[in-house]
């Protein structure tokens, strides 16, 4: 499992540069953002993306309703504001590593290939505490609080769940605060303590083989962010 973990950092380091995505408000908007401002790693705060690969967004109201949103052609990409659940998808593409430079190209007739992996992401920010929050959306990997976090504080526990297309999946790592935490239970579940104040980011990633010819695995990963005061 240890060795399985390192694989899979690996391969999101060398894919993404270890970004982050994460969704700000601004305004009467939201804006989902790129970059390094709530990780240890080192690098710009926040770096440019082609809003191209933003590929759906979806919104639950403070109803509980959910709703599909759309995604502006420009970058960074701008949200409708008022969610109490918002959720982005961002297709990072087919990525290939030889022993010479890691590039955003499918590995097809690029000799001396040593890794090849199609990277896709999410991100969901609960702003507001509602009922639907503590259930999955039921599009791809996610990771879903089952209490209010936004009433938590450092030292305190969250139980998370998840899910793949709103179902369970045992075995996933959880990576929080850069580290990884554990992994999910036969029944997709995990606790998680809270470290610090200010913006929390929880991730897990699905690695899976990949037969398209184009590369040897797909990625997907899911971050579940929320704010806590304490």
């Amino acid at each position: 499992m240890r060795r399985a973990l390192f694989l899979v950092t690996v391969l999101l380091s060398s894919a993404a540069g270890a970004h982050d995505l994460w969704l700000e408000t601004d305004g009467d908007a939201v804006v989902l953002l790129q970059g390094h401002r709530h990780s240890a790693h080192e690098g710009a705060e926040t770096v440019a993306y082609d809003a191209a690969r933003v590929t759906a967004a979806r919104c639950v109201d403070a109803d509980g309703k959910l709703r599909t949103l759309g995604v502006p052609a420009a970058a960074p990409v701008r949200l409708a504001g008022g969610c109490a659940v918002l959720q982005a998808d961002y297709v990072a593409g087919y990525w290939t590593k030889t022993a010479w430079e890691t590039k955003n190209v499918p590995k097809t007739g690029i000799s001396g290939v040593l890794r090849s992996w199609h990277s896709a992401e999410s991100v969901k920010r609960i702003a507001k505490w509602v009922p639907a929050a503590a259930r999955p959306l039921g599009q791809g990997l996610e990771i879903t609080p089952l209490r209010d976090p936004l009433t938590l504080g450092s030292g305190d526990k969250l139980s998370l769940l998840v899910t793949d297309d709103g179902k369970p999946v045992a075995g996933l790592p959880v990576a929080y605060g850069d580290d990884t935490r554990g992994v999910s239970g036969a029944d997709g579940r995990i606790a998680i303590r809270l470290r610090h104040p200010g913006v929390q980011l929880i991730t897990t990633t699905l690695e899976t083989p990949l037969n398209d010819g184009k590369a040897d695995r797909s990625l997907r990963s899911a971050t579940l962010q929320f704010e806590i005061a304490r």
